[in-house]
């Protein structure tokens, strides 16, 4: 006769399970963080090399991080644009003339060497759009988690000093923007003609008027940090590492050599932006406020 298995018998086998589940989880946890970071490590390649292809087409300047608004012709710094650049049917992205604007953007400029809107995401971000939003039912609309260096707009690569250093793309916060991208730092170049390029010396050559200093964000209220307080950037190289970022608590900030080793000056308790690093003459010789140096095209280290 069969004997079958007692009460105790399997309140302790429960036990054990319950026990090696508890060790396990947390490194399946790990595990599939990990599997999220090397999956973005990869995307941010990409669209790293994607851009180093459109240099070679394109004599070396950089494409745009912003556009021109059509009738008004004023540069749209700072605004988040549609990808794709028909991604959005409400006033005024439903238009010919805002679809073309949205195109010269670099997320959509550069799609002929990406061929891939999904690698745009930020695996794990938290997603978030424009409210009210209304989008276009025959086109997907991208999830985008990375950030363009405005400070490259329209930038000439041959005039970097240390390609391996200044960033490419960034996560300013670690959000999923359904259907918008955006450049920050953005250059914040009010002229109606010509054009808009960081320049080393001050203001950048848009006209009067002019600043490096814009610095925009989704949300201050969402954190910095990715993956264990760390983020992945791109160099201008298209090289990609994984480094610290926001590393310092407010109110307490990080040394002057931090300014360029962390964008951000400090982050409150949660990892939200507090405070963030502006140039002053320590710098290059620099105005105080010229410009977020961790971005600066002209930085050497």
């Amino acid at each position: 006769m069969k004997k079958a298995f007692t009460l105790i018998e399997l309140l302790v086998v429960i036990a054990i399970i319950a026990i090696l589940a508890a060790i396990l989880f947390p490194v399946f946890a790990q595990a599939k963080q990990a599997a999220k970071k090397t999956q973005y490590i990869s995307n941010m390649k990409q669209a790293g090399t994607a851009v180093q292809i459109y240099l070679s087409d394109y004599d070396d300047t950089f494409p745009l991080g912003m556009g021109r608004r059509p009738v008004v012709n004023t540069w749209f710094y700072g605004g988040v644009h549609p990808v794709p650049a028909n991604a959005i049917d409400s006033a005024p992205w439903n238009t010919v003339e805002r679809r073309d604007m949205a195109s010269n953007f670099v997320l959509n400029s550069c799609q002929p060497y990406m061929k891939n809107y999904q690698m745009l995401e930020m695996p794990g971000g938290r997603d978030t759009q424009v409210a009210g939003e209304v989008f276009n039912p025959a086109v997907a609309a991208a999830k985008v988690g990375m950030t363009y260096n405005g400070y490259l707009h329209s930038y000439n690569a041959t005039a970097i000093n240390n390609v391996s250093v200044v960033p490419m793309f960034w996560n300013v916060q670690a959000v999923n923007f359904r259907g918008r991208g955006m450049a920050t730092p953005a250059l914040v170049c009010n002229a109606t003609s010509g054009g808009c390029s960081f320049n080393p010396g001050g203001a950048p050559d848009g006209g009067a008027g002019s600043t490096s200093g814009g610095y925009y964000v989704y949300d201050f209220t969402n954190t910095v940090w990715q993956f264990d307080k760390k983020g992945v950037y791109t160099r201008a190289d298209s090289s990609t590492k994984v480094q610290p970022i926001g590393t310092a608590i407010d109110p307490a900030f990080v040394a002057w050599g931090g300014k360029l080793l962390d964008p951000y000056a400090a982050v409150i308790a949660g990892g939200a932006p507090a405070s963030l690093w502006a140039c002053d003459s320590t710098f290059n010789g620099q105005a105080a406020g010229s410009a977020w140096c961790y971005f600066r095209p002209d930085r050497s280290e």
